[in-house]
């Protein structure tokens, strides 16, 4: 399935709420703002934070559609470092009855593109709980290597969690 990612507007707030309420049960282990009843006014409000964010040159953090009917399938997103200390990083989350079709794959692959067009990025890093083992394949299957694991840089609803880290290097990425 091919994808596209695009800014999320006001229209899709009732999708992007319906996708979260459909997939609690793949989105809550992981993400801790995910919860029963998300309304779509919570998602009008984060859209205005992310349009804020993308504004200011601080992050990009968009919807995944689908290219050949334009159905919401979840989201994604670059943080851009803020420091010369700090790694650009990517984050993800497909609706659950589209998961396991290649879609964050295809995602996180368009967005390091754009990361690594800034020639300041030359790591990007995503975490992903230890114990989240699909998020922890995207990574792989995008050319993102191991660099550890780290307890305390995941913090969920029930406290820290050990995160996996995994690198994206431009070297590696820009030879694939």
């Amino acid at each position: 399935m091919e994808i596209y990612l695009r800014p999320m507007l006001a229209a899709d707030a009732a999708d992007y709420a319906a996708a979260i309420n459909e997939s609690l049960f793949s989105l809550q282990p992981w993400m801790s703002w995910a919860h029963e009843n998300y309304q779509p006014e919570e998602a009008v409000e984060w859209f205005r934070l992310i349009d804020r964010q993308r504004e200011k040159g601080e992050a990009n953090e968009m919807g995944i559609f689908a290219a050949s009917d334009d159905r919401f399938l979840g989201a994604a997103g670059i943080r851009y470092r803020q420091t010369p200390e700090e790694n650009s990083a990517i984050g993800y989350w497909v609706r659950q009855k589209e998961q396991r079709k290649g879609i964050a794959h295809q995602a996180v692959m368009q967005l390091a593109r754009e990361g690594f067009r800034r020639p300041e990025i030359n790591i990007i890093e995503i975490l992903a709980a230890e114990d989240n083992h699909a998020s922890r394949a995207v990574a792989l299957s995008c050319g993102a290597r191991l660099i550890g694991l780290r307890y305390g840089l995941i913090v969920m609803d029930q406290g820290p969690v050990t995160a996996a880290i995994y690198h994206l290097r431009r070297e590696d990425f820009l030879q694939r």
